[in-house]
């Protein structure tokens, strides 16, 4: 007779770990100043201020693609449109969609349904909309010139 041998938990077992405060305000979305063009900040965003994988990156710009000049995705790609767009295999795309949602980088209006059928919106991070507008009012400070004698 062999003895019964316990089953390897897998990351799926795992409890969840709640997110504390200070992590809940790092992915907290920022709001950008009236007058700035929401797709474009969320681009730059993503490709300048961000730390994200290569894929990540790859497939936030993807969905931005999507979304008009105020960042709501009107025409929503799915999850077969993003594979479409991107070139990716399915669990890259979910990987990285799951990534984006957890750093703050995209809400899904329900929260509960599937990437196949899930409204998908952008937003910024607050901690990177308060670097890029810093960085963006240094950069217009030392571009003006004083009078000229």
């Amino acid at each position: 007779m062999t003895p019964t041998a316990a089953a390897r938990p897998s990351p799926a077992s795992m409890p969840m770990r709640k997110a504390s405060p200070a992590d809940r305000a790092l992915i907290a979305p920022g709001t950008p100043p009236p007058g700035m063009a929401f797709r474009a900040v969320y681009e730059r965003a993503i490709l300048s201020a961000s730390r994200l994988r290569p894929h990540d990156r790859f497939v936030a710009i993807a969905l931005a693609t999507h979304a008009d000049v105020a960042g709501q995705v009107i025409q929503q790609p799915r999850l077969v449109g993003l594979i479409h767009d991107t070139g990716l295999h399915a669990g890259q795309v979910v990987v990285a969609l799951n990534s984006l949602k957890q750093r703050g980088w995209i809400r899904q209006a329900q929260p509960s349904a599937p990437y196949d059928s899930a409204d998908l919106l952008l937003t910024i991070p607050a901690p990177i909309l308060a670097r890029l507008r810093s960085t963006t009012t240094a950069r217009v400070g030392s571009n003006t010139s004083g009078p000229s004698a």
